[in-house]
């Protein structure tokens, strides 16, 4: 047993010994020494500096001097200029000392009073005190007596109202005539404004938004009891005009929720319950 330990011992050290000898033939016979190339390179690298700086001072030096500008035309035209200045002919100065006497001479001419003239004020005095009486005259005034203006505000809104409605119809003639057809039958109760107390908030009404109600008063419509007492014919003809919302009235059931709610204590009463 120890002599077969001893032989794999000894084969062992002997393929070591054989794989460094190897490595080290292997690696001189393929590897590069760097370190020359690397010196061949910095040398390279050295003279390529020195033939471009040589390049860039000849470049240099091969650029012409300026040259050196002629203003002697220039010159010679300056002093022409001066030459006629100088020609001209001095203006001759004016004496204003004969004007300055003539108009001190004519200031002391002027009479000074030695001492004001007295001013009769009496006229306008009289004048002031005869407006004086003459507004104490005019009788005052009884106080005005406040005016109830509201049911003329109410019929000045309503009529504005049907003037913007009928001016809507006028910019869409084909709605008119629609309008026109339908005017030949039974329609619901709709009113030209609010005439009957403050008009309902409709948007309680389940699916009517603020842009809804808009256009259900521009249709006359401002009431819960309007809309509580549609009929179903009447249902077909408000329908009708709601444009791009046709179909709400029946699928949000809008007859059943104004029944509840026009019953509320904040809704307008119908003018016939009043």
């Amino acid at each position: 047993m120890v002599y077969l330990m001893a032989k794999y011992t000894l084969l062992f050290l002997l393929a070591a010994f054989l794989g460094f000898i190897f490595g080290y033939w292997f690696s001189r016979r393929n590897i590069e020494d760097v370190s020359e190339s690397y010196e061949d390179l910095r040398k390279a690298n050295e003279r390529s500096d020195y033939a471009n700086w040589d390049r860039l001072w000849g470049q240099l030096s091969a650029i012409p001097e300026p040259k050196e500008t002629n203003l002697q035309g220039v010159h010679e035209r300056l002093d022409h200029v001066a030459a006629t200045v100088s020609e001209l002919a001095q203006p001759e100065p004016i004496d204003l000392q004969s004007v300055v006497d003539k108009l001190q001479n004519e200031i002391k001419a002027i009479p000074v009073p030695a001492e004001p003239l007295p001013i009769d004020f009496s006229p306008l005095t009289g004048k002031i005190d005869a407006v004086q009486a003459a507004i104490r005259s005019i009788p005052k005034p009884e106080p005005q007596r406040d005016v109830d203006l509201q049911p003329v505000n109410h019929r000045l809104k309503a009529i504005e109202t049907e003037l913007s409605r009928l001016g809507k119809r006028l910019e869409r003639p084909a709605e008119l005539e629609r309008d026109v057809r339908r005017d030949q039958h039974e329609e619901p109760r709709i009113l030209s404004a609010a005439l009957y107390g403050k008009k309902d908030d409709l948007k309680l009404i389940l699916g009517v938004g603020p842009k809804l109600e808009n256009l259900l008063n521009e249709n006359g419509i401002y009431y819960f009891w309007q809309v509580a007492e549609w009929s179903k014919r009447d249902i077909n003809i408000i329908d009708e005009r709601l444009d791009a919302f046709k179909g709400r009235i029946g699928r949000d059931n809008w007859v059943s929720q104004a029944e509840g709610l026009r019953h509320s204590k904040e809704a307008a009463r119908r003018p016939a319950d009043r």
